[in-house]
């Protein structure tokens, strides 16, 4: 890894690890794969019409871009997957700590 997670980055390998045990399968619609997943994990926070949606989707795009730049996740075919330094900075973010950020960000 060359450089550190950032808190969104952090955040997103939390819910990668939490919610789909380290794991996402996917189809994409022809929209480049981050872009893609950016909408769906954005979906389960904000509806579409939310005026933020847009934003918070290039923001998640972005992080998982940054993820896979640094080597903690791998996207290949239709699937998202935490590599092991990925897993470990994860697990850093207790589940506690992390169902009440992602309540918080449920709020946005």
């Amino acid at each position: 890894m060359s450089q550190a997670a950032t808190g969104v980055e952090k955040f997103l390998l939390s819910y990668i690890y939490y919610e789909y045990w380290g794991k996402i399968y996917f189809q994409s619609g022809g929209s480049e794969a981050e872009k893609f997943i950016a909408e769906l994990i954005a979906e389960e926070f904000l509806p579409r019409k939310n005026p933020n949606f847009n934003r918070v989707v290039e923001g998640f795009a972005a992080a998982l871009q940054g993820l896979r730049d640094k080597g903690l996740i791998e996207i290949r075919g239709y699937e998202v997957v935490l590599t092991d330094a990925g897993k470990a900075i994860a697990t850093q973010m207790k589940q506690e700590e992390y169902k009440e950020l992602k309540k918080k960000f449920s709020k946005v």
